[in-house]
Formats: C-alpha cells, structure tokens, sequence
C-alpha cells in the first residue's frame, strides 16, 4: 500500500486486535502450509499508529504505514471450527468479520465506522493495485507502482478511535502478488484524520 522510519502503533491499543487477527492468521498456517519462497510486500513507515505495506520495492516512507502481510505466532484461542481455512475465500470472511469485530471493544457510532472501513479499503485497493489512485493525489505522492497485486479483496475491516482525534482502519485482505502467489489473511492499518468535514487519509 520513499526513505522513512516505521512508527509502532500504541501496544495498549494494539493489543486486542493483534491477538484476534493473531488467531486467524495462525489458523490459516495451521491448515495450510506456507510456500518456503513466500516474498510479503516491502513495508512502508507512517505517522503514530499507522503500518503500511507498498506492494513494490520502495523503501519506507515517512508519514504513512501500512503492515506487511504477517504470520502470527500466537497461541490460538479460537476452535478450527471458528477459525476460517485458507482459500475458502469469500465464504469464509464472515469469520473474520466476527474475530475483528470481537477483538476489541467499539468505540465509534457504527454508521461512521462502515463509512471508514469502506474509504481505507478503497485507498488500500489503490496502493496494491495503482488503480484509482488519482482520487487521493495528496496521498499518493509517489505515483510509480513496481508491482502490483491483482484480484485483491478486502475481507474485513474495523475503525478505532486513535490519539488526537484521529481514527485507525484496521483490515484483513486477500490478493495475488506479482508472485502469482495467492493467498488471504493479509494485514493493513491506515490512520485517518478530520479535515474540512471530511475523512482524510494520513501519511
């Protein structure tokens, strides 16, 4: 999803949401076994409380982070039974759906949290895939793609209020990499901010 230093989210309220989307991913390795020459998206750094992947080879950028695709190493708390398998597809994002939306208390009116999980996801379609990117020309500053993804699908996704005022997306997503490799349960975060009335994505 540029020469910068990753930010570490705050761990206190990281914590519940890491450890649920710790669950699923360590459910998919459990059923699935992982290609030994699996390359993640190189990881790009961003303002307080906000990971950011580039699909491509671009170093890290200052203002905005994305995660990286991430295995979880975690004790897994769900049963097999509620963790869903790799490659069900979308049949199976209803499960991580409910493992997100339990992971961590809400705290924002649910109408705005639909209204922001539906922009990141847009955005983060743009950043691995380049299309649409002119839509947010502040954001994306840097307009050259060395890799895209394809067949990206955003398979859940919460928001969470964040230190001033702002608001951090949290989603689990599936795509293909320039790899040909196929594969759910990647991670993204994006960190927004109000600006004119309206939702703006940070870098």
């Amino acid at each position: 999803m540029n020469t910068n230093t990753p930010t570490t989210p705050s761990p206190s309220a990281l914590k519940p949401l890491l450890t649920a989307t710790a669950c699923v991913l360590l459910g998919l390795l459990l059923l699935r076994p992982v290609a030994p020459d699996e390359q993640p998206p190189a990881a790009r750094a961003a303002a307080p409380a906000m990971t950011h992947p580039d699909p491509g080879s671009t170093p890290p950028s200052p203002t905005a982070a994305i995660s990286r695709p991430e295995r979880a190493s975690a004790t897994l708390s769900s049963t097999a039974a509620e963790v869903p398998v790799a490659g069900d597809g979308p049949a199976g994002d209803h499960a991580v759906q409910r493992l997100m939306d339990s992971s961590s208390p809400a705290d924002l009116p649910r109408a705005q949290e639909k209204r922001l999980v539906a922009l990141a996801s847009r955005i983060w379609k743009a950043e691995v895939t380049g299309a649409g990117r002119q839509e947010w020309p502040a954001y994306f500053t840097d307009r050259q793609l060395r890799a895209a993804y394809r067949d990206v699908r955003i398979q859940a996704g919460i928001a969470r209020a964040a230190p001033n005022h702002r608001v951090s997306v949290h989603l689990v997503w599936a795509g293909t990499d320039p790899a040909g490799q196929n594969e759910d349960g990647r991670t993204a975060q994006m960190l927004f901010t109000r600006h004119n009335n309206a939702w703006q994505p940070l870098r």
